[in-house]
């Protein structure tokens, strides 16, 4: 059988099929600060690995031609495979098959295993992507040197150096390249494989091409995309050679794959704790819009964190920009017993309909995905992203869960629903929400779970299937029904819900069986975390109920000024929509103006740097007209 070798470029730690055929390598591993374990490292050997700024993944296909042995040669990216299926599949404006995530789904629809590849492969001498026509692209480009002039961050001269150098040293190779050059049918990202031969063949010749670029241009000023030119028109130069091949050689075989475009591709392990000892795990949801508040969250418990304990922080996450994870790191500098670590959990909801809401994203859901993500741990604690903590989450942590699924507080609002304040709710309890006993429910944005018994209960897939039915409170639903008699019950200042819109007290909170109502408002007195549950928050409003210990810790994190930004926005938004529009923006504008400096004064006085930010942002939003 061939030896076939594909090499998977990666210039981060990534997921991959598990396979002989498919190397991951890691490039530019020479100027790397972190070597990533079990993959190839392009600075071993004779190497190029130093010049990957320049050469992109091309310092991976240098090290194979001098250091690799193979009958056929290949490469990939960490993001972009060949689908090896015979099946065609949809693709996107720009030739990609775009997908999520290369889970045990992907691997299987686009054959990416080493049986499918060993198959296909040998029948070919030349595989490439699907050759695209760059008049049919979304740009609509005439040909492959107008797609590169029109190149805004690259120079159009480099394309001509490149034909120059051709014509001067390759002239046999000068009609190929003002033929493909000046058609408009090309491959694109570096992706092929060859034949031993050819790729020997290609690889001396254009190596030798771009480094005679090199020798010629001054790149000295280049921005940093400017600087990858030798890997752009390596792009140009692979069309060249092909279109040369065919033409010297038209026997060759040759097959062209679809590309598939994985836009998640952060490792899928699961997470091992970060601490060996006296250990609290504690985990949160949010997305990358809720990360300032869940920063207040997080400081908020740094404040109370007790010192002989280790808090292993995980902030499980499907979108938050690298900006705000390292924003959120720099909160714990000076703490070495805390660690916050990021996962993206949504590849575990793929193929689930799960439902949102106004003030509810689908990160919710997340909580269900704790019992696989944590094999080591037998207890977690998961709290929402919406609270404050007041007390150490050790001692909530210490609890006994060991004969129960979770501990939880009951839901003093929820209770006061099916009591009186909301007859539709006991309805509801009685149709939908079959519980045995609804005074039993409890409010989910604060669990301590016993995974190892919520495991034994039901699978991950069975929990999620429960979660795709349509409940009004979606998840919390899901766990008062499924955990029901297997629930420990937290004392209510463990997770005091406030005040929702001075509202929620007073009307519905008040019909709750007296015991709950008492010990709502002994929990309000003395809350040890509080929960802004509900659809008002203090970003919303600075005078929702104990809106200022939110505040107090906001002002805390990097995010203070985009919080008192997003409040305007939201004054200015409510303001808006009980106006009649037929007023017109003027008489909006005017009613608008009157908000925000009270709101400024309160939280930001005269003379402070905070408050001269806002200002240009209070001019661009309510002055302009």
């Amino acid at each position: 059988m061939p030896d076939i070798k594909i090499l998977i470029s990666c210039h981060k730690e990534a997921s991959h099929p598990e396979s002989k055929i498919m190397l991951p390598i890691q490039v530019g591993a020479a100027n790397a600060k972190k070597r990533f374990p079990h993959m190839l490292q392009d600075d071993q050997g004779e190497n190029i690995s130093a010049q990957n700024p320049m050469y992109c993944e091309l310092t991976a296909q240098y090290w194979a031609w001098k250091n690799l042995d193979a009958d056929y040669y290949g490469f990939c990216h960490y993001r972009r495979y060949f689908s090896f299926a015979s099946q065609q599949f949809p693709e996107d404006g720009w030739g990609n098959i775009a997908e999520d995530f290369i889970d045990q789904a992907a691997i299987a629809n686009y054959c990416l295993n080493d049986q499918a590849i060993a198959s296909l492969v040998p029948q070919y001498d030349i595989i490439t992507t699907t050759r695209k026509d760059l008049r049919k692209m979304p740009e609509r480009f005439s040909s492959v040197v107008d797609q590169y002039y029109k190149a805004k961050k690259l120079h159009s001269k480099d394309l001509d150096t490149i034909l120059e150098i051709i014509d001067e040293k390759y002239p046999q190779y000068s009609a190929a390249a003002k033929k493909h050059c000046q058609g408009h049918v090309t491959s694109f990202c570096n992706m092929y494989i060859l034949k031993k031969e050819i790729f020997f063949e290609y690889c001396a010749w254009m190596f030798d091409i771009l480094e005679e670029f090199c020798r010629r241009t001054d790149m000295s000023r280049y921005s940093q995309e400017a600087l990858r030119t030798p890997g752009h028109l390596s792009e140009r130069l692979f069309g060249i050679y092909y279109t040369y091949l065919l033409e010297r050689q038209p026997q060759l075989k040759t097959k062209e794959l679809q590309c598939v475009l994985f836009q998640n591709t952060e490792p899928g392990e699961m997470l091992a704790p970060a601490f060996s000892e006296n250990q609290v795990p504690v985990v949160f949801a949010a997305n990358n819009r809720f990360v300032p508040m869940a920063a207040a969250c997080i400081r908020s418990l740094i404040d109370h964190a007790n010192p002989q304990y280790n808090y292993d922080l995980v902030l499980l996450e499907s979108d938050v920009t690298k900006e705000n994870k390292a924003i959120l790191l720099s909160i714990l500098q000076g703490h070495e017993n805390i660690s916050l670590r990021f996962f993206n959990a949504a590849r575990l909801l793929k193929g689930y309909q799960l439902k949102a809401n106004a003030h509810i994203s689908v990160e919710t859901y997340f909580r269900f995905l704790i019992q696989e993500i944590f094999p080591q741990y037998n207890k977690v604690l998961y709290l929402d992203c919406d609270l404050i903590v007041m007390e150490d989450v050790a001692k909530l942590y210490q609890e006994d869960v060991s004969q129960y699924l979770l501990a939880a507080a009951r839901d003093p609002d929820f209770l006061g629903q099916i009591n009186g304040a909301n007859p539709a709710t006991l309805e509801y309890c009685k149709t939908d929400l079959p519980m045995k006993d609804p005074y039993n429910y409890f409010q989910a944005g604060v669990l301590l779970l016993n995974i190892d018994a919520m495991r034994r209960a039901y699978p991950l897939q069975q929990w999620l299937t429960f979660a795709t039915h349509p409940y009004k409170y979606n998840d919390q639903d899901v766990l008062n029904l499924y955990c029901e008699g297997r629930v420990k019950y937290l004392d209510m200042a463990w997770n005091l819900i406030t005040d929702c819109d001075h509202y929620r007290v007073n009307n519905v909170v008040v019909f709750a069986p007296e015991p709950i109502y008492k010990a709502y408002l002994a929990a309000h007195a003395a809350p040890k975390i509080i929960h802004y549950a509900g659809f008002l928050k203090p970003w919303h409003r600075p005078d929702e109920d104990l809106a200022q210990a939110f505040w107090y810790y906001a002002r805390q994190t990097p995010y203070y000024e985009e919080l008192l930004f997003r409040m305007n926005e939201s004054a200015a938004w409510h303001v808006a929509r009980g106006l009649d529009r037929q007023r017109g923006l003027s008489n909006i504008f005017s009613k608008i103006a009157g908000l925000p400096r009270r709101i400024v004064d309160h939280f930001l006085p005269k003379g402070t740097a905070g408050r001269e930010k806002l200002k240009k942002v209070y001019h661009i939003f309510v002055k302009a007209k």
